[in-house]
């Protein structure tokens, strides 16, 4: 392949509970997304257990199975982050190296923000309320935001970095990874009726440089893990899928 490989994205380029499985007591079944829709209890299995140490361990060998791991690149991925948060260590990788790349972007929900908060970038996810100092601010954030107004802060953000992307020098080629974000924003749009043409015309233009995870494209095979990630075998898969594209 050439060129050093960057992959940059949430949970799913980290390899979040890929490998639960060997920790976890009677491990639930991996379902389709149909019926991981249908659990009334949808949460990734404690693993206080393992303690700091084990669980480090854990994060490195999820990383490692991941698709980006699988195929050698260096895994950028964090948990829960924000597309702000892609885009600041997007720009910090191109700005700060002097070799070609291939970046590889795996886009976020909408519903996720990052904000300066006491010295230091914060991520936030209007699913799940702070507990800590930040709690009025982010009332304050989810009382006035709208899906609307999410998605044009997520499009803002997306169609900048895409173009700082694929213009820059460190540059040798750029593809975005969908692991189902852009399906549930098309949804959105369709049942809220946001009738934005100029986001419709951009993300079909990222049509042909993007790649799908497995259960984008196949919702009735069982991927999902507990939790909502998936497993091992939606990873290897799209690793094939992005080698078979660079060849």
């Amino acid at each position: 392949m050439g060129h050093c490989l960057h992959f940059f994205g949430d949970s799913f380029t980290a390899g979040d509970e890929l490998m639960d499985w060997k920790y976890v007591e009677n491990y639930p079944v991996y379902s389709n997304f149909w019926d991981w829709q249908k659990l009334s209890r949808r949460r990734r299995p404690s693993l206080e257990h393992l303690g700091k140490q084990n669980l480090s361990l854990l994060m490195s060998e999820e990383r490692k199975q991941s698709y980006a791991g699988r195929l050698g690149g260096i895994n950028h991925g964090i948990s829960g982050c924000s597309m702000q948060t892609i885009a600041r260590l997007v720009i910090e990788h191109l700005e700060n190296t002097n070799e070609k790349c291939i970046v590889f972007i795996q886009p976020t929900g909408i519903e996720r923000w990052c904000e300066h908060v006491n010295n230091r970038w914060m991520d936030f996810n209007s699913n799940h309320q702070p507990t800590d100092q930040t709690e009025n601010y982010y009332k304050f954030r989810v009382a006035n935001s709208t899906d609307s107004s999410n998605l044009i802060l997520w499009y803002n953000c997306i169609l900048t970095l895409v173009a700082y992307v694929r213009s820059h020098r460190n540059t040798a080629d750029w593809w975005l990874i969908n692991n189902g974000t852009f399906n549930e924003i098309k949804t959105i749009m369709e049942q809220k009726e946001i009738s934005n043409e100029m986001i419709k015309n951009t993300m079909a233009e990222y049509e042909e440089k993007t790649i799908n995870f497995p259960q984008v494209d196949d919702m009735e095979y069982p991927y999902f893990c507990i939790g909502g990630h998936v497993n091992i075998e939606a990873h290897r898969k799209l690793a094939e899928i992005i080698k078979k594209k660079l060849q």
